[in-house]
């Protein structure tokens, strides 16, 4: 059966999983949704696709897919993300509540957890760097924003984050950070940006309604993309200001989005189908169309 808007978007209730919203002081206890993600694997040309907490990879542009084998902690939490970095194919990180972050150097033959030093395995949010391979990001519920430069035996607590709940997280290498790029946080309500000396986040354009995901252009990192519920937006000096994109083909609300780096487009529509952009969310269609 296909999924509806409100199955996709309803709460994670995996005993009672709840997400806490960040902040120096905490902040009060708030159910929180887990969408679907999808992420591209530059070394691979592969799409990487999270959803129903299982993780599936496409080498054809999500004509087919085929499953990832996943460690046991995946059966008692809510897989969130799963990333390649762009400089180190070898190795494929997953993170999410209660599985923590985790590492397979094999496509998920063996797995390795990497969170000796963090303060709990309740991850709501992971990125690499964009080409810093060892360099890694993790937002723990209620507590922060850590990073390890050692691909994850060690991490630091650097940020206490935003007040509202990050929910995604990309890293950039646009120009303009006094040290080596940008951190997007994706909330609820908004996208914010912060350099990545943790000098502090600021709001990243204003935009209409409930916001879900985020992706850039990796040869033109001004180029930013989100999907919102009031449909799908484009900023052109990296989220500064945002302009809407009218859509044609499928109409169904995007709750996920990947961009290759030859300017493809994907997106994991509500109904969790895939559909393909090749003129910068103009037009979509399925990929086998």
């Amino acid at each position: 059966m296909r999924k509806t808007v409100n199955h996709v978007l309803r709460a994670v209730s995996l005993a009672g999983l709840a997400v806490a919203s960040l902040g120096a002081a905490g902040g009060a206890m708030a159910a929180e949704v887990l969408l679907p993600a999808l992420s591209y694997d530059q070394t691979g040309n592969r799409l990487l696709k999270v959803d129903d907490n299982t993780l599936s990879q496409s080498e054809n542009g999500g004509k087919t897919w085929l499953d990832i084998a996943l460690p046991p902690a995946v059966e008692k939490g809510a897989l969130a993300t799963a990333v390649v970095p762009a400089e180190n194919g070898d190795a494929l990180y997953i993170a999410g509540p209660a599985i923590g972050v985790q590492r397979s150097e094999d496509n998920g033959e063996s797995w390795q957890a990497l969170d000796a030093n963090l303060p709990s395995r309740d991850v709501i949010a992971f990125t690499v760097h964009r080409n810093q391979p060892e360099t890694l990001y993790a937002v723990i519920a209620d507590d922060g924003l850590y990073q390890s430069e050692d691909a994850g035996n060690t991490w630091k607590k650097m940020d206490s984050g935003p007040t509202q709940t990050i929910r995604g997280l990309v890293h950039s290498d646009m120009e303009g950070s006094m040290q080596t790029g940008w951190l997007y946080a994706v909330s609820d309500d908004a996208v914010r940006l912060s350099m990545d000396c943790f000098c502090g986040w600021r709001l990243s354009g204003d935009l209409a309604g409930q916001v879900h995901y985020v992706t850039y252009n990796v040869n033109d990192p001004k180029q930013v993309y989100v999907s919102t519920g009031q449909g799908l937006f484009r900023s052109d000096d990296g989220g500064q200001q945002w302009e809407p994109i009218a859509s044609k083909g499928k109409g169904e609300e995007k709750v996920a989005l990947a961009l290759a780096p030859k300017g493809t487009l994907y997106a994991l529509e509500a109904d969790g189908d895939l559909v393909v952009s090749d003129d910068q969310g103009k037009t979509w269609k399925a990929p086998d169309a």
